[in-house]
């Protein structure tokens, strides 16, 4: 299906300065915080500013380590960023800093738009100030829905939240429209844009000039991450068990495990790779987080991904690599109904019998290597900047809200 519009609605911790110098007000104010925010909000940035639609971003401080790199790659500059300090692993505590620290960006600046992007805690908390200071909302990624609130936790019912406060739903694909219109969303405020992640990787592959990868590699690299709450203790454990027996299994198979930087995560990560025999360990390649033009260079030469983040699911298929979902459901089950993963749960056998399976019939394999995204054709903020512009452009001089 091509990717038209489908409709187009507009329907105690210290508060802390911002380490940025605020700049001046622009009419689309967007909120990023991680890694996948940025990365997912770039095009749609650069997609206005070829609208002549001002806008500027501003950056929650949720993630600090190499958010300075990720930015320039995308050519992006915050007009804000917040230090929220060290902080534990408490949701509460995040979402309270979050708040204080955003809330006197958004009251100075005063935007016609508040853009947030996904499900993470900064989109939660950004949808909230927006609804505050009675700032319309634009979800980009809308819609997308595991059933579980369980699983991804908290992220689930984050997304879902934030729809019950978003004027304009650019949700990817038709199953996220499904979702939203199941869940009572007017038609008119919903937009089908595609996935911003394959605008994202398009022009990380130009900036690069990638090539192609190989159909069938001569070393055999298993690119993993994990990170789940879901998943912390026993289900890392489990996928580090699975992934040591492959190694010992098949002679020219590695693994390079991108270690998440949350304690919890990192604890458990190191703990698999002092346990894991001398002949495993050599092949069991342990790393920090990679840049973004890194991943995706790792992405082009893994063989197959392991994983159970969300938008990682999303890269893999774009970048034609076949996924193995290490959770019980997604809430992209685009992934698995075009046949590009599986979900297969922290589940060490099932991890093994799966990957077996694909080293020993090179047709599965390349079976889950479909030549076209269900995400999308990289134009996805090019329609979310459309739409933004074309309210502004008819907005009453005083307007500030939407129309449902």
């Amino acid at each position: 299906m091509s990717y038209q519009a489908v409709g187009e609605g507009m329907a105690q911790v210290p508060r802390r300065a911002p380490a940025a110098p605020v700049r001046s007000p622009a009419p689309v104010m967007l909120i990023t915080g991680t890694r996948p925010d940025i990365i997912k909000t770039a095009s749609v940035v650069h997609a206005l500013a070829q609208a002549r639609c001002a806008s500027s971003v501003v950056h929650s401080g949720q993630h600090a380590d190499g958010i300075s790199e990720l930015y320039r790659f995308f050519e992006l500059a915050p007009a804000a960023s917040i230090d929220l300090g060290p902080r534990g692993p408490q949701l509460a505590d995040l979402t309270a800093r979050l708040l204080a620290g955003l809330d006197p960006i958004v009251a100075q600046l005063r935007p016609a738009i508040l853009v947030v992007q996904g499900d993470t805690t900064t989109a939660l908390a950004g949808a909230l100030l927006g609804f505050y200071h009675r700032i319309p909302v634009a979800h980009i990624e809308a819609g997308l829905r595991s059933g579980d609130p369980g699983e991804p936790f908290p992220e689930e019912v984050n997304r879902q939240l934030i729809t019950r406060l978003a004027a304009w739903h650019f949700a990817p694909t038709p199953l996220a429209v499904a979702c939203l219109r199941k869940e009572g969303v007017p038609l008119k405020a919903i937009t089908m844009t595609g996935n911003t992640v394959v605008d994202a990787a398009l022009f990380g592959y130009r900036r690069l000039a990638a090539g192609t990868a190989a159909a069938a590699p001569a070393v055999r690299r298993i690119l993993v991450t994990a990170h789940r709450r879901e998943n912390w203790g026993a289900g890392i454990a489990a996928i580090g068990a699975g992934l040591c027996q492959v190694i010992e299994r098949f002679p020219d198979v590695e693994v390079l495990w991108l270690r998440h930087p949350n304690p919890e995560v990192a604890g458990a990560v190191d703990a698999i790779a002092r346990q894991a025999p001398a002949h495993v360990r050599g092949r069991l390649h342990i790393a920090a987080p990679l840049s973004y033009p890194d991943m995706l260079q790792a992405l082009r030469d893994a063989w197959l991904v392991v994983t159970d983040s969300g938008g990682l699911q999303e890269e893999a298929v774009t970048a034609r690599v076949p996924v193995l979902i290490a959770r019980r459901q997604t809430e992209r089950p685009e992934v698995v109904h075009c046949g590009a993963g599986h979900l297969i749960g922290a589940d060490a056998r099932r991890l093994v019998t799966e990957i077996s399976r694909l080293y020993h019939a090179p047709d599965k394999w390349e079976a889950m290597r479909p030549a076209q995204s269900p995400f999308g054709d990289g134009t996805a903020g090019q329609r979310i900047a459309t739409v933004l512009a074309r309210f502004l452009q008819t907005r009453p001089a005083r307007g500030r809200r939407a129309a449902s």
